[in-house]
């Protein structure tokens, strides 16, 4: 499986080769935007993947808590 990390970098480096092309340059014009770009994805990557984590524990501690709380309805209404 590739890392949100390196997928971010290879998305970062295509937007800049992309851009490149429609301008009509050389694709490694300047390489230290190239390097910019890949990191700026690669960071952008990392919190996506850190976000669905924190937002899948965060859902599993509200369906945790409507559970319990069923349960105690349940309980109250037998």
């Amino acid at each position: 499986m590739v890392s949100g990390a390196f997928f971010g970098a290879c998305i970062g480096l295509s937007i800049n080769l992309y851009s490149n092309a429609l301008r009509k340059v050389p694709l490694m014009r300047q390489p230290w935007e190239h390097l910019i770009a890949i990191g700026g994805g690669a960071w952008v990557g990392n919190k996506i993947v850190e976000y669905e984590n924190r937002t899948a524990k965060e859902l599993e501690g509200m369906l945790a808590k409507r559970a319990e709380r069923n349960q105690k309805l349940e309980g109250f209404n037998s």
